[in-house]
């Protein structure tokens, strides 16, 4: 019985994660360090230029406009209200696995 969680990230050799190689090989860890995790999850990001630049170009809008307006760069779709309306709904829901599911 686990009493704790532990997130830990790693970064691949060289910088870039190789498609053609195991986990094992591509962060450098050993095996019983390895071993120790549950689950694994490979976050890969595909080199797209206009992409970038468009997340790039949305955090510099959002960190120039702090000693402006900042409501004007990030506009969320929902209100403060609505999002702990939701939540106190959530926390009144207690699902059922069924077999079949």
């Amino acid at each position: 019985n686990a009493r704790a969680s532990i997130l830990a990230a790693a970064n691949p050799i060289y910088g870039r994660y190789d498609r053609t190689k195991t986990l094992k090989a591509n962060v450098a860890l050993s095996a019983p360090i390895l071993s120790r995790f549950d689950l694994f999850f490979v976050v890969l990001d595909d080199c797209n230029p206009q992409a970038d630049r468009r997340v790039a170009q949305h955090i510099l809008n959002v960190h120039r406009s702090k000693w402006n307006s900042r409501d004007d760069a990030v506009k969320p779709p929902f209100t403060k209200e609505q999002m702990q309306r939701y939540i106190r709904f959530c926390r009144t829901v207690n699902p059922i696995i069924t077999v079949e599911s």
